[in-house]
């Protein structure tokens, strides 16, 4: 389960990617007509990509928290014998996680930074 959701982040991090590329098409072919180096723009796109996911990590740890707590609360009042449990989320497991967030994002943002490092300025100023 855990391996299809990776594969559903990926999937929509590249999604938004080439959308934003698509819109930025114009912008990509002035900056590279004026001397921008293909690697300037791979970072841009790969900096987008992993901030978009460590975004979407930390709304899914507000979300996780909020849930938990939500049902811990109607748990505990319904079901006494269990007020020994407490939903923590460990601190070590969510830095881990926003670390496996940054890696998803830099692959899922890889294909969509190449491609757009790739254009070719007068074709991408041209392009409508």
């Amino acid at each position: 389960m855990t391996m299809l959701s990776f594969i559903v982040g990926i999937i929509g991090i590249v999604n938004v990617m080439f959308v934003s590329i698509y819109e930025k098409t114009k912008e990509i072919g002035i900056r590279k007509a004026l001397g921008s180096k293909k690697r300037m723009i791979l970072l841009q796109i790969i900096f987008e990509s992993t901030l978009l996911a460590l975004l979407g990590a930390i709304i899914s740890f507000i979300f996780t928290s909020l849930i938990a707590f939500v049902t811990s609360t109607f748990i505990f009042k319904f079901i006494p014998q269990v007020q020994f449990l407490s939903p923590t989320i460990p601190l070590d497991l969510l830095g881990l996680a926003s670390i496996i967030s940054m890696i998803v994002g830099i692959f899922a943002g890889l294909v969509p930074a190449i491609r757009a490092s790739n254009f070719d300025p007068v074709i991408a100023i041209r392009y409508e």
